[in-house]
């Protein structure tokens, strides 16, 4: 086997690429999954599926070619935005601490015990930068990109001004980046929660059985309350739960959205 042979071989095998190669990999399979989903029944009307979308008053995407002309855009820098982020990701993440790559994965206690802590984390981070980027100068200058959406689907999850995509991927991170250790299995599972949970809440649809909010209807908000806020611009605030909403006053009950 020659030099050039060995390198290639050191490359493939090395803990920055299979790193790159899962995380990248984990996160398009669930987001594009899930969106293809809500592509198909965006174009095809499934009177079936079509029942439980929640704007029922408004024209669909598909009639709002400006729109969506925009959410390709918007996309597809988000996907070039992925690469070379995930390498800073890596090094932050062995920097604070110790990433196993290759190691046994870890007892279902300890990968619960750790999806608990970075659920809870992202849930109050999220909640408090959400808050923040509502007052009106930051509403203004940063976070109105995202709420151009009124009428959101699951690719505008990941749609914002880079600073609020800045201020999500640290509520998603931060805990994970601080703990000592942590494995690569977990890391995964976690991006397949946060993913499949945001692009949910950002589905436009109130689906019964896969929907966060169908079994915990008291303290998560999911669909229902997401697009909720994103209709009127504020209340409901939250990630996961809505326990801080009602803490701050800022819960409206998302039982509303079906009167629209």
């Amino acid at each position: 086997m020659n030099t050039t042979q060995l390198a290639s071989k050191s490359f493939a095998q090395s803990d920055f690429w299979l790193f790159s190669l899962y995380i990248i990999g984990t996160f398009e399979c669930v987001f594009w999954l899930f969106n293809a989903f809500l592509i198909i029944i965006e174009l095809y009307d499934f009177p079936s599926i079509d029942k439980y979308r929640i704007q029922k008053h408004r024209k669909k995407l598909r009639f709002q070619p400006e729109l969506v002309n925009l959410m390709i855009k918007e996309t597809l820098r988000h996907q070039i935005s992925t690469i070379f982020l995930t390498p800073v990701l890596y090094y932050l993440l062995n920097y604070f601490g110790h990433l196993d790559i290759h190691g046994p994965r870890p007892s279902w206690s300890t990968i619960i015990y750790q999806l608990t802590l970075f659920i809870l984390a992202e849930d109050a981070i999220f909640f408090w930068t959400h808050y923040l980027f509502h007052t009106p100068w930051l509403y203004k200058a940063v976070h109105k990109k995202h709420h151009v959406y009124t009428q959101p689907t699951g690719v505008v999850s990941v749609l914002s001004d880079p600073w609020e995509g800045l201020q999500n991927q640290i509520s998603i991170w931060l805990m994970p980046i601080v703990l000592k250790d942590k494995h690569l299995f977990t890391l995964c599972l976690w991006i397949v929660i946060r993913v499949y949970q945001t692009v949910n809440a950002h589905s436009g649809y109130d689906f019964p059985y896969i929907s966060t909010q169908y079994w915990f209807p008291s303290i998560m908000s999911g669909a229902l309350g997401h697009d909720f806020h994103h209709q009127h611009g504020k209340w409901n605030y939250g990630s996961f739960f809505n326990v801080w909403d009602r803490l701050m006053g800022t819960y409206r009950s998302s039982t509303n959205n079906k009167r629209n």
